[in-house]
């Protein structure tokens, strides 16, 4: 994993820029600018509601853990976002520093763990219904959906039938042992509040609204893309904007190994903005709009993120 980090990213800087000079520099430059400092910004605390729903649902997955708290989950959910969009890690990372996070707010790390399996399972189940809205739009609007498209609904259908399906149990089993060996090899870790993992994978109340949540945090995606067109000065409808952002959801799912999926989100906007009739050059500059609000959100988390950490050194604390 180490050693071919490194190498995914010089290929999604490589396809960066390959999208960019495909795009045309110049009209991509020019559609950022016209996006500007104010508008930025605006994108940047529409993003806000998002992050509270992710984190919102993340706890009524949590809600019984010891200390439990909607804030703490989160504050945890901000640092997990701003650590995957902003450091030149994949999404491993932020989820790793999301679990970090929050068992630092006094949370017990083992359950923490748990829950975040069980979220992260929901939240890529979450996109499937966001997905189908999109590409039912698409159809009404008189396209006849890609294949490939219907491919990339088979990731999130895949975590359905694990969820719900006869490989819960299997999967439970799996993930359960993986935290086992984290306990055993680790016993100062903090295991209060701790349930058989196959009980968190049950479709009960909570997951259903944990899935309900982060279907309606999906959906949010489509206002944040609609501002951003109209902002670049594109006449986008709230339903093509609902096409593009469901649709650049799935395709980015795959870029998941590569840091910041650098390319890959260049590439995922330019086939979702085409099939609306939105062209190449503000496509790419709808990509690195976004990646300039990932940044003014992300990097304020991880400021406050490295606070914490350093109060924590200062006093002399140590982890559980």
């Amino acid at each position: 994993m180490m050693r071919t980090r490194p190498i995914a990213l010089v290929i999604g800087v490589t396809a960066l820029v390959a999208a960019v000079l495909y795009a045309g520099g110049f009209a991509v430059e020019q559609a950022v600018l016209r996006v500007g400092i104010t508008g930025l910004l605006l994108l940047a605390l529409l993003h806000l509601p998002a992050i509270g729903l992710t984190g919102s649902a993340w706890w009524l997955l949590g809600a019984d853990l010891p200390r439990a708290s909607p804030w703490k989950f989160i504050w945890a959910r901000y640092v997990r976002e701003g650590t995957a969009e902003v450091l030149p890690f994949s999404q491993l990372g932020g989820i790793l520093a999301g679990a970090r996070s929050l068992a630092l707010t006094g949370l017990p790390s083992v359950p923490v763990a748990a829950t975040l399996l069980v979220d992260l399972l929901i939240e890529q189940l979450a996109k499937l219904p966001y997905l189908l809205a999109g590409m039912a739009l698409l159809v009404l609007a008189g396209h006849t959906a890609p294949l490939r498209l219907l491919g990339a609904a088979l990731v999130p259908a895949g975590v359905l039938a694990l969820l719900v399906g006869p490989g819960r149990a299997r999967l439970a089993a799996l993930l359960g042992r993986g935290l086992e060996a984290l306990a055993r090899r680790w016993p100062a870790l903090d295991t209060a509040g701790s349930v058989p993992l196959e009980r968190r994978l049950r479709w009960d109340r909570r997951t259903a609204e944990a899935f309900a949540t982060h279907t309606l945090a999906w959906a949010l995606g489509a206002l944040e893309t609609w501002v951003a067109c109209h902002l670049m000065g594109l006449a986008v409808s709230p339903a093509q904007a609902l096409i593009i952002d469901s649709l650049f959801s799935a395709l980015r799912t795959f870029g998941f190994a590569v840091p910041a999926a650098l390319g890959v989100q260049e590439a995922g906007y330019v086939v979702a903005c085409a099939l609306v009739g939105v062209p190449a050059a503000p496509a790419v500059a709808l990509s690195l709009v976004r990646r300039v609000r990932e940044l003014l959100v992300g990097v304020p988390a991880l400021g406050l993120w490295q606070a914490v950490e350093g109060g924590r050194a200062l006093a002399g604390l140590s982890d559980k």
